[in-house]
């Protein structure tokens, strides 16, 4: 797959980076609400929505590098958390981070550092449950590692041929997951 993520164009790879992230989203979400920050999280999902409106609105004047600047003080720090939490939330703050310095044309692969954030994501969290580091074999026995595996080559699909303004949307939308992380989090509205 990673091949296949480098053959994409500039853009493609923004969009599968940036669906990569908003499924990642409700990890930070929560994050935040449980260290009582829930306006990081709104923050976050706000920087994210600028690169789609870029992507759908080619002509749209957003500057990413003031983006970027505005999240720097709403990245989780492990040392200052005691819970499981705090690394899937750096995963999607770092996803986010890889978009935005995409859209600056100051990272040439985002799709494949956000696919490997949030594969590994997946697999330190089962790492994690199983309390052992899982083989590949292992892991593709199990439900998480294979929904995440599904959905990048879905989204791989969606991406691959010339994608255009609808391949960009079908993209967003399946990002959004209907609220599901890339962990299994769904978050109540």
């Amino acid at each position: 797959m990673e091949k296949q993520l480098e053959q994409l164009t500039p853009l493609a790879q923004r969009a599968f980076a940036a669906a990569l992230a908003q499924r990642m989203m409700p990890n930070f979400i929560l994050f935040a609400e449980l260290t009582e920050q829930s306006e990081a999280g709104h923050a976050l999902q706000s920087a994210l929505d600028t690169v789609w409106e870029k992507l759908l609105t080619p002509k749209a004047k957003i500057n990413f590098e003031k983006q970027q600047l505005k999240l720097e003080e709403l990245e989780p720090q492990p040392d200052d958390h005691d819970f499981f939490g705090v690394y899937p939330a750096l995963d999607t703050y770092m996803a986010v981070l890889a978009v935005l310095a995409a859209m600056q044309d100051k990272d040439e692969q985002p799709a494949l550092d956000v696919s490997r954030l949030s594969r590994g994501s997946v697999q330190f969290y089962l790492n994690i449950q199983a309390e052992t580091t899982l083989d590949y074999s292992q892991l593709d026995q199990e439900p998480l590692w294979l929904e995440e595996r599904d959905f990048q080559d879905q989204l791989l699909a969606l991406l691959t041929d010339d994608p255009d303004e609808d391949s960009f949307r079908q993209a967003r939308q399946l990002g959004r997951n209907d609220g599901i992380s890339n962990l299994g989090i769904a978050l109540e509205e």
